[in-house]
């Protein structure tokens, strides 16, 4: 590790520069995705025994810093958790991209509205029109092709990332994204007949401000949608570093570079996989995509990533952005407005323009529906007039009072008839004192009863003898509610949300990371594990530097290869330490890595038994 990122990692606590040098090169090697113990300790390191590396392995357990799951069959994974990354890599890795002039580059691709605004008018729609299943699980087709038109992310955008999710001949990668989000954050659920809305899961999202909302998306996002690769994750991760500043276009080859030269393995086909990453944070309505005169990517974000991903978790209040409402009847709507407000605006509204600026319009079909989910004309204007930056026009006004006085005047009700065998029957219902207004006589064996009655009536009737036969339940007719259009506006508590792990909740793609499925494994050896029969060995060997007979000194060889440490010793008149890797016979003999204490020179070779008659053997500390 290098001086300078020796001083960045100064920040983290409890991680000397041994631990760090290991952890750095786990990241390198496995981003955040699991791996095994053959995996790390394949990473050779010529300065440090395998007794060295594996006890600041156990130490970055310790830590916190890695963390393992055992599968079913007792196989230990490691990984490192999404929260210790975001905290490590400002401290390992400063990304040097090359910023780039606007002049020359060719947009290819613009930030869209993002995914805020989308999750917003698809889990309107999934509210008001519902979102029914097939017998095969799946969204019914048309009501799929209705979610598609509200929302602005496209296949472009998310096709080229190559996601493999559930349903996938029935469902574009657009759509599929959009519902997985809605799923693993919780906002909708799955029933066998329908993806019906989280009510108390939606009010805790639209109670975050906009910038809350897209600091746990751009999180979700990237463990989620990108490529499972090392360095395709961390490329996404680099991406939002403190170096990539809001508004300035960069080279994005010059980021695959300088990874390169970091000692981060980019496989064939990074660059294309980095690329489409690109174009699916500009449908997100991160950044924008272009390329310059030799078709290099280059991207510019539209928002300040690192803040987002890398910044403290703050608090932020609620925005308070006015409405402005048209002489026109267009309802303009701010990039501040609180999105409880937005949300109701949808009910009342229909969406016109769906941008950073977003245009809505009122219309006497959109206060009908209105009316049909709960919310009456008067309250239309109450909200409106509470909202709005200016008087409500005059006309506009007049008109939804207007619409009031014809909308909901008269309605269907469904009842149940309640039939009985004659006329007698009918003339004893009829006389009941109880019964005068829990039923409507229509006819001389009929009776009009509401639903919510029937076991009330039921019970009434077998008292009278008239025990009915058992019957289907059915609705009131009162009207279904579109969800918290009456709630009070109000700061939810909502650190919970912003803190959980959506990105490993079960949704509609299969993202990369398992480890979620495991149990986790909370046991640490300790340290002198690493060394068994250490006990038994006579302490002069540890102790005391000096000469042994053949037998001896090739059992404190031995030992030295089985615990993979090192021995001190003597070669060509300087002091030196050999970690020896194998050791042969007749005459026995030891080949291992030699460090020259004096010129610090490394090397492997092979030494004889006379080499090695002065010995000591050496351990790392361990208590």
């Amino acid at each position: 590790m290098t001086d300078k990122n020796a001083e960045r990692s100064a920040g983290i606590p409890a991680l000397d520069t041994s631990e760090g040098e290991l952890l750095r090169k786990l990241i390198c090697h496995f981003g955040g995705h699991s791996f095994s113990e053959q995996g790390w300790e394949r990473i050779g390191d010529l300065h440090r025994t395998g007794a060295e590396r594996k006890i600041s392995f156990i130490r970055l357990r310790q830590g916190g810093w890695i963390e393992a799951v055992k599968k079913s069959w007792g196989e230990r994974l490691y990984y490192i958790p999404v929260d210790q990354l975001l905290r490590i890599l400002p401290a390992y890795f400063t990304p040097v991209p090359q910023p780039l002039s606007p002049a020359g580059l060719e947009i290819r691709c613009e930030s869209g509205p993002g995914l805020t605004l989308d999750l917003l008018h698809a889990l309107a729609f999934a509210a008001e029109q519902g979102l029914p299943l097939t017998a095969k699980g799946t969204v019914h087709k048309k009501s799929l092709q209705r979610l598609q038109d509200m929302i602005c992310l496209r296949e472009e955008h998310i096709k080229p990332l190559s996601l493999q999710y559930a349903y996938q001949e029935a469902y574009g990668s657009a759509s599929a994204v959009i519902l997985d989000l809605m799923l693993c954050m919780g906002l909708l659920s799955k029933t066998a007949t329908s993806m019906p809305v989280n009510c108390d899961r939606l009010r805790t999202w639209l109670s975050l401000t906009e910038q809350e909302m897209n600091r746990l998306l751009l999180r979700t996002v990237i463990e989620r949608y990108g490529q499972s690769a090392a360095d395709t994750q961390l490329f996404r991760y680099f991406l939002c570093m403190p170096a990539m500043e809001q508004g300035v276009w960069y080279d994005m080859t010059s980021i695959l570079q300088w990874m390169t030269a970091e000692g981060i393995t980019c496989e064939e086909g990074a660059g294309r996989a980095c690329t489409a990453w690109l174009y699916a944070l500009a449908g997100f309505g991160w950044g924008d995509v272009a390329v310059d005169p030799e078709g290099n990517p280059a991207f510019r974000w539209t928002l300040d990533p690192a803040s987002l991903l890398f910044g403290p978790q703050e608090t932020s209040g609620m925005e308070h952005e006015p409405l402005y409402v048209q002489p026109d009847f267009d309802i303009i709507c701010p990039p501040g407005v609180p999105y409880i407000r937005r949300w109701k605006l949808l009910a009342i509204a229909d969406l016109v323009q769906c941008d950073r600026v977003s245009v809505y319009r009122l219309t006497k079909s959109s206060a009908a529906r209105a009316v049909e989910n709960g919310l009456d004309t008067a309250e239309i204007l109450d909200f409106l007039a509470e909202s709005s930056a200016a008087d409500i026009p005059g006309h506009v006004a007049a008109a939804l009072r207007q619409w009031g006085k014809e909308l909901g005047r008269t309605r269907f009700d469904e009842v149940l008839l309640l039939s009985c065998a004659g006329e007698e029957e009918g003339n004893a219902i009829a006389a009941h004192p109880q019964l005068g207004d829990e039923a409507e006589r229509i006819g001389p064996r009929h009776f009009i009863v509401k639903a919510s009655n029937t076991s009330r009536l039921r019970k009434l009737l077998e008292g009278m003898g008239l025990a009915p036969l058992k019957a289907m339940g059915s609705r009131d007719g009162e009207p279904s509610e579109y969800p918290l259009l009456h709630d009070v506006e109000g700061r939810m508590e909502n650190a919970s949300l912003l803190d959980e792990r959506l990105y490993e909740n079960q949704g509609m793609v299969y993202s990369g990371r398992n480890v979620h499925f495991f149990e986790p494994d909370h046991d640490i050896p300790a340290p002198i594990s690493l060394f068994p029969g250490y006990e038994r060995i006579p302490s002069r060997w540890l102790q005391d530097y000096r000469s042994y007979h053949a037998s001896t000194a090739q059992n404190i060889v031995e030992q030295a290869q089985s615990w993979q440490t090192r021995v001190l010793l003597q070669h060509k008149g300087r002091t030196a330490e050999f970690a020896p890797l194998s050791i042969g016979s007749g005459p026995w003999r030891a080949e291992g890595i030699l460090h020259d204490l004096e010129t610090g020179r490394l090397e492997q070779l092979e030494l004889c038994a006379e080499d090695l008659r002065e010995l000591k053997l050496l351990l790392p500390a361990f208590e």
